[in-house]
């Protein structure tokens, strides 16, 4: 086991490279999750915004709703 820690007196750049290659891709994880929490926390507030309800409807589609005729264009509400 100690020749293969050692890998022929290389072992001191082999490992610290390893070491080395192990903290970026831990901090490659830990900055990709924040980043994908705040991007769910800036979604959630957008989608808040969005929440109440809107009156539109597909043209053409007869209503028989009061609050679509406000200019009297479409004739007196049936």
């Amino acid at each position: 086991m100690p020749d293969f820690l050692d890998m022929g007196a290389y072992g001191s750049f082999i490992w610290t490279a390893y070491g080395i290659a192990a903290l970026v891709m831990v901090g490659l994880f830990v900055a990709s999750w924040r980043r994908l929490r705040a991007r769910e926390v800036a979604l959630a507030d957008l989608l808040e915004t969005f929440e109440e309800p809107t009156l539109v409807r597909p043209v053409g589609v007869p209503t028989d709703d009061s609050r679509d005729d406000l200019d009297g264009r479409n004739g007196s509400p049936s």
